[in-house]
């Protein structure tokens, strides 16, 4: 709200003392003879600075708060005759048709207008250097009625205007928060004409405007903004009424509302300060006819609370003037009756409440500007600015006495501006008290700012209290003092300034320095005193915290005192109440001074003597006894059996006790017992519960009882000990090492456990792995699926399909013999040496080269060694050649099978490659069960080969041979691993053919594979046990992402066997079952 005004004869006094007198150069002390004491609550503040020379004259700032509601205005007028200075605001054509102009707290002027040319509502901004102008929005190809604008607390814009179409009359709202504007539709049935706006101490917008109807409306309404929803009120509902409305809010927030009843030509206010709504009539005619006021009202609320209004008398086409309280009297007053004048007022009072207004006039069509003068009560009038100008206007003071105006200047059809002092000025003023040296005059700079100059008579060293002041004469102490401060003693402590080592800080020291502060009086000062606050001690020469007069170790930092009196501090003293003890070594709570074991903390004494404590010792009063190992209570010493709690005395010495041996005088005897009356005491007795009759040896055994089966192994060493084809399980599962098949005989690989029994039940085909296969006789060996057959006898999946997706024969690209599917080395030269797996054999000129270490020369030289099996060759060929396992049946083969000899020839590894090799092979069968330490193993395995390497101890060609088959170890399924774990062939162990004499083996494994699946389409339901296991895809392939989220892929390739995994993972693939 507006600073109070001052009545007029305190501005006139004013405003003459300046004129008669020169402004005082010295702050005046006002009496306090007279003052009435009137006390108030204190107040929080905080002075800067809080001390100054008794000399006084020196500015300080009192900060606080509430500051603004204890001060007096004063209101000066600087008599200068200020002039109207005007300029273009916005050229854009049209521009400025209907305005209203307001000022933030930065100077800043704000017009928001009608350009009626383009129907758009624009907003123009000056700096204090440029206007800038921009549109807001557009009125929709239709008119914008007037437009009315104020500013909130925050410096952000609220207006509001009228418009309408040919369905209904629209009042809106406009917001801008800084940045950006927004604009709602506050009502479609307004009448379309002027409106008022106002905010709340919330800042929320409230809108007067009339009800759509005819002429004036039909009645006033108040659209209000709660911070979420508009919400409406009928004020005064009746037909041509509520029309041409401006509105104020006050400091309570209660609405002041003025407006027109046309029917009855009143200009009325309506207020909801009873709250309700009550209507008063602030101008009106003797007749309805003789007078029609109201029309175009401007309303403006002084700090009194008084209402002022600018409005248009349609009758007499002339200004009025009507000034008021609602519930007061009413008085009106003709500003101008020369012609056709006082259209389009708009009113402000200034700092002294005195009213300003702006209007149109037809007259001449020039802009006019009035004020009420306050020495003769009248109106004084000019012209703002001449030609056909001011058909819209607004007027705004700004709070340094400053008018804006903003005008549509017809002539040239842009929006002009204006701006003129009122010469007014306002200071806050307070009277300060400083104690009993008297009060002069503080300025109110702001709520939370005073700021005033020290007295300069009379003033004595010492501190005061500062006391406030108000307009009502009610004093406010401050919570902060002030002290004044004499030259020559700067710290008023007393001391002179040539004396005091601390001129600037009050003190009372007397022994180190002097003058200085002392806290606790002891003479020494603060700085000086190691303990400031304690006046029995004022040094610590050992620094550990404990005043000299009370340390009895004055010059030991780790020690104060000695409860015992012994010399030792209790800091270093284990017993510091004990003055005969001093440490306790063991920690065990004795001195070392009675300790019998000062270095043992679980023994303290010694009764007997013998050098093992009481709490050791289980005879502490016996020093020929220390143990009782049995706890008969018999000491080990002279306990003929220590163990034995049963036991003390051995008299025959035969090594049993007295007490159970039955002859215990008789070291030849000590049971006459034979349960089983086999005539071997049941001492001796090494088999109990002999059949009778029978004939035992001398440990009362019969040979029933030591072998049952007859299998020549005793009962104790079989493991099958009621079968006497089998007698030992080396892989503990379940199943014999012996077989009964003359066929294994070559498959029996050296240094396997058991032998060829005729009719060996269950023998187990693979002894040294512990397995679950039971198919055909294979009993022993691995059967991940469940299925009965060992997963080695499992059969591979054929390696390509015709286009009807039927089995083909295999595809041999390059006629090495090695079929697509399995050849790493496509594309090989005709008649080339190949391995297994269709890659080039390199010479070697070492003299190992000869040497023929395959499982087939041993299977076809009639080696008796086992044949080695290998991965990869179909469960036929193992079938085929374990019957052709011996030189004499290789001789009776046809033509046709002599490629088989050439297995017996072709080995082409050096020794050192060999060795390597068979050391990659151990690697994978001992580890390829358990993936992560394979990888773990092979990657090691590749660091020692490159170290190796670097230190010539292997040749290029074994490094990279064996990186080769790593890499491919490395990216191999489980069941991969498997097959080839034990197979000699893999790692090229088995020896190698050509490209010719692979090219035969192909063509035979064809036939036979031909042969076979003859055979196999005549079986139904039957699954041969050397059917190969189909494993997982490798984790690295790729397969087809689904909509299902899930990665697809076909294994073996056009199977229709499909796995699937989660989409971008690296997990295991699972198979499908549908």
């Amino acid at each position: 709200m507006r600073q109070v005004i001052m009545r007029t004869w305190i501005v006139v006094a004013v405003l003459l003392t300046v004129l008669a007198s020169p402004m005082l150069t010295q702050t005046s002390v006002l009496d306090d003879s007279s003052d009435n004491l009137q006390f108030s609550s204190p107040i929080q503040a905080t002075i800067s600075p809080t001390s100054g020379w008794t000399s006084g004259g020196q500015e300080i700032t009192i900060t606080g708060s509430g500051f603004s509601n204890l001060a007096f205005s004063n209101i000066t007028d600087d008599g200068i005759n200020h002039q109207w200075a005007d300029s273009t605001a916005d050229y854009t054509d049209q521009a400025g048709e209907w305005n209203s102009i307001v000022v933030d707290s930065n100077g800043h002027v704000h017009v928001v207008h009608i350009n009626g040319g383009n129907y758009q509502i624009r907003h123009s901004v000056y700096d204090g250097t440029y206007w800038n102008s921009a549109t807001i929005m557009n009125c929709g190809h239709t008119y914008c009625w007037d437009v009315d604008l104020v500013i909130d607390d925050n410096d952000e814009l609220h207006a509001a205007y009228t418009t309408y179409n040919s369905n209904y009359e629209t009042l809106v709202y406009l917001h801008y928060d800084g940045t950006s504007w927004s604009d709602t539709e506050v009502s479609v049935s307004a009448n379309f004409g002027p409106v008022g706006i106002a905010v709340d101490s919330n800042n929320y917008p409230h809108i007067s405007h009339a009800v759509s109807g005819q002429h004036c409306g039909d009645g006033l309404r108040l659209a209000s903004y709660t911070g979420s929803t508009w919400t409406y009120h009928s004020v005064d509902i009746g037909s041509n009424r509520g029309c041409d409305s401006d509105i104020v809010i006050d400091e309570n927030d209660d609405i002041y509302i003025s407006y027109q009843v046309r029917d009855q030509s009143k200009l009325k206010v309506a207020t909801d300060k009873s709250g309700s709504w009550d209507l008063y009539t602030a101008d009106s005619g003797p007749s309805s006819s003789s007078l029609y006021p109201g029309y175009m009202t401007s309303m403006v609320m002084d700090g009194q609370g008084q209402l002022h209004i600018a409005h248009f008398d349609d009758k007499s086409d002339d200004l009025r003037y009507s000034t008021g309280i609602t519930n007061g009297q009413w008085t009106t007053t003709i500003v101008e009756h020369s012609g056709h004048t006082g259209r389009e007022p708009s009113i402000a009072v200034d700092l002294a409440d005195n009213p300003h207004i702006v209007y149109h006039s037809w007259a001449n069509f020039n802009l006019k500007y009035a004020t009420l003068n306050s020495a003769t009560s009248g109106w004084s009038l000019s012209t703002l600015s001449n030609t056909d100008v001011g058909n819209g206007d607004s007027l705004f003071i700004d709070q340094n006495g400053i008018m804006h105006v903003s005008f549509y200047d017809g002539d040239s059809e842009v929006m002009n501006y204006a701006t003129k002092s009122t010469g007014l000025s306002q200071t806050n003023e307070i009277r300060v008290q400083f104690g009993q040296y008297g009060s002069v005059t503080g300025t109110v700079v702001d709520d939370t700012t005073i700021t005033v100059s020290t007295p300069v008579l009379g003033l004595t060293p010492g501190t005061i209290d500062i006391t406030l002041w108000d307009k009502d004469d009610n004093s406010h102490i401050l919570s902060s003092t002030f002290e004044f401060i004499s030259q020559d003693d700067l710290d008023n402590d007393g001391v002179l300034n040539v004396n005091d080592d601390c001129p600037n800080d009050a003190g009372t020291s007397t022994q180190d320095l002097t003058g200085c502060p002392d806290d606790d009086g002891d003479g020494y000062s603060n700085s000086g005193d190691a303990f400031p606050s304690d006046a029995s001690e004022n040094s610590d020469s050992d620094g550990d915290g404990v005043g000299d007069n009370a340390d009895a170790f004055p010059s030991d930092a780790t020690e104060t005192t000695d409860s015992d009196g012994d010399g030792v501090g209790d800091n270093s003293d284990a017993f510091p109440s004990n003055t005969f003890e001093q440490a306790d070594s063991d920690g065990d709570g004795v001195g070392d001074n009675s300790d019998d074991f000062p270095n043992d903390a679980s023994e303290t004494q010694d009764s007997d003597g013998d050098g093992v404590g009481d709490n050791s010792d289980a005879f502490p009063m016996n020093a020929f006894e220390i143990f009782d190992s049995d706890g008969d209570g018999v000491g080990d010493n002279t306990d003929a059996f220590p163990n034995d709690a049963s036991e003390t005395v051995d008299s025959d010495g035969d090594g049993v006790g007295d007490n159970s041996d039955a002859y215990p005088n008789d070291a030849s005897q000590t049971t006459d017992i034979d349960s089983d009356g086999d005539g071997v005491n049941d001492i001796n007795d090494l088999c109990s519960n002999t059949l009778a009759n029978a004939a035992v040896d001398a440990n009362g055994c019969s040979s029933v009882q030591l072998d049952g089966d007859g299998d020549g192994y005793n009962n104790t060493q079989d493991d099958f000990a009621s079968d006497s084809t089998q007698w030992m399980d080396s892989d503990g599962d379940g199943y014999g090492d012996n077989w009964g098949d003359s066929s294994w005989n070559a498959s029996r690989e050296q240094g396997w456990p058991g032998v060829f029994i005729i009719g060996a039940s269950q023998p187990d085909y693979c002894p040294d792995v512990a397995g679950n296969s039971t198919a055909d006789g294979y009993f022993g060996c691995l059967d991940a699926d469940g299925n009965g057959i060992a997963d080695l006898l499992e059969q591979n999946e054929t390696n390509g399909t015709d286009n009807t997706n039927q089995t083909q024969e295999p595809v041999d690209t390059d006629g090495d013999g090695v079929s697509d599917l399995e050849d790493n080395c496509p594309g090989t030269s005709p008649n080339t040496s190949v391995d297994a797996f269709g890659c080039e054999v390199v010479e070697s000129e070492s003299e190992e080269d000869e040497e023929s270490t395959s499982a087939f020369d041993s299977f076809f030289s009639g080696d008796s060694d086992p044949v080695t099996t290998t991965v990869g060759i179909g469960a036929i060929l193992l079938a085929l050649f374990t019957l052709l396992q011996t030189n004499a049946a290789a001789a009776v083969l046809p033509d046709t099978f002599r490629w088989i000899q050439v297995l017996r020839k072709n080995s082409k590894l050096t020794k050192e490659e060999r060795n390597e090799l068979t050391y990659l092979q151990s690697i994978v069968q001992a580890y390829h069960s358990n993936p992560e330490e394979l990888v773990e193993e092979l990657n090691q395995l590749k660091s020692d080969l490159t170290g190796r390497y670097t230190n010539n101890e292997i040749k290029k060609e074994t490094r990279e041979k064996l990186f080769t088959l790593i890499e491919d170890l490395l990216s191999s399924t489980s069941g991969e691993l498997y097959r080839v774990a034990h197979s000699d062939a893999y790692f090229g162990l088995a020896g190698a053919i050509d490209s010719e004499d692979r090219s035969k083996l192909l063509e035979e494994k064809i036939a036979m594979s031909d042969e076979f699946d003859s055979f196999s389409s005549n079986q139904s339901t039957h699954y041969s046990p050397q059917q190969t296991m189909i494993s997982e895809p490798p984790v690295n392939a790729v397969g087809a992402v689904h909509d299902d989220g899930y990665e697809w892929y076909e294994w073996p390739q056009n199977s229709e066997s499909w796995w699937y995994r989660k989409a971008h993972s690296s997990n295991v693939w699972k198979q499908w079952d549908d």
